[in-house]
């Protein structure tokens, strides 16, 4: 089946243009776990979005024919001229975090509470995640960002950002594929193959909450010192060093099959998405099973079309 016509849409500043009449040569969006979601547009120097200025609104729709969909949302973040061009860089509202620092002392508080209150100056799409932390202090020595990315690693959680510009802190979930794509029909090429699996890192609570208890204070035990881990500050109970534990190991299942797949250009997937590949040669390793998206990389030219290229990892198993 032929792939639909691909079309692209840009609104700026509450003015919305085809690719053709904004002119544009080029449109790139990088889409990931743990960072600014960004898109950079490369235009004609006389092009109607010229005169764009750091701040304004900026989104992103792209797709097939009759089928395009929001892939991103955001403001400017910088504008550049050159002799044969313009350059418009765009950022995810989560920017934002990377500026802000902030001090507080969290306690006996869910991370579901944490993440909603050092995220609330921005749009919040979803918050999910079982962790509870008896304690937890944020300083201003290290941006709201930061601390919010060493929240996910705790939880075992991806940190990314919806097509809206809402952030999103999620548990990693393995599950049936979403969406997918077939060899002959969607995929353009693929690079897939298993990887020498990481080693898991056992963690432990530290202080209060150990196995006498959630009032009673405790020395690590010996048996746990004398293995490989980390002990967590912020965790008192056995519980939530068991969620990161769980976390640890599904991420080293997860490493066992790592690639890169190239599709015609496919704007409603997104990072932390579960896909699958069909009827790839036998040659070739034949099917690798459910893919989890690590990244998702978009380009779009009037004159070539429109690409996705998704940074990939086995779906592995549910943290």
């Amino acid at each position: 089946m032929k792939p639909p016509r691909p079309v692209c849409h840009i609104t700026l500043a509450g003015r919305r243009l085809s690719a053709q009449e904004a002119a544009l040569l080029r449109l790139e969006v990088s889409l990931g776990r743990f960072a600014h979601d960004r898109v950079v547009l490369l235009l004609w120097p006389k092009s109607k979005f010229g005169g764009a200025q750091p701040g304004d609104p900026l989104a992103i729709e792209m797709g097939g024919e009759d089928d395009e969909t929001d892939v991103w949302t955001g403001k400017v973040a910088s504008v550049r001229g050159r002799p044969d061009s313009v350059i418009i860089e765009g950022l995810a509202p989560t920017a934002d975090l990377s500026t802000e620092r902030r001090a507080h002392t969290y306690v006996g508080q869910s991370a579901d509470d944490v993440v909603r209150d050092l995220a609330s100056s921005i749009d919040i799409d979803q918050v999910d995640t079982q962790l509870e932390l008896d304690y937890y202090a944020v300083d201003q020595r290290r941006t709201v960002w930061g601390h919010l990315t060493d929240l996910a690693l705790l939880a075992g959680a991806d940190l990314t950002c919806s097509a809206k510009g809402g952030l999103r802190f999620m548990q990693v979930r393995s599950g049936p594929a979403a969406r997918k794509y077939r060899y002959g029909a969607d995929l353009l090429d693929w690079n897939l193959g298993p990887a020498p699996p990481l080693q898991a890192v056992s963690y432990a609570p530290h202080g209060a909450a150990s196995d006498a208890g959630k009032e009673k204070w405790h020395w690590v035990r010996q048996e746990a010192a004398a293995q490989p881990g980390v002990s967590i500050g912020s965790f008192h109970s056995q519980a939530s060093a068991d969620i990161l534990n769980s976390a640890s190991q599904d991420q080293a299942s997860r490493s066992a099959i790592q690639g890169r797949v190239r599709l015609w250009g496919r704007g409603d997937v997104r990072t932390a998405d579960v896909i699958e590949v069909d009827d790839l040669p036998a040659t070739g390793g034949g099917n690798p099973g459910p893919l989890r998206v690590l990244s998702v990389q978009h380009q779009f030219r009037p004159d070539a079309g429109f690409i996705t290229a998704l940074q990939v990892e086995s779906a592995g198993g549910t943290a």
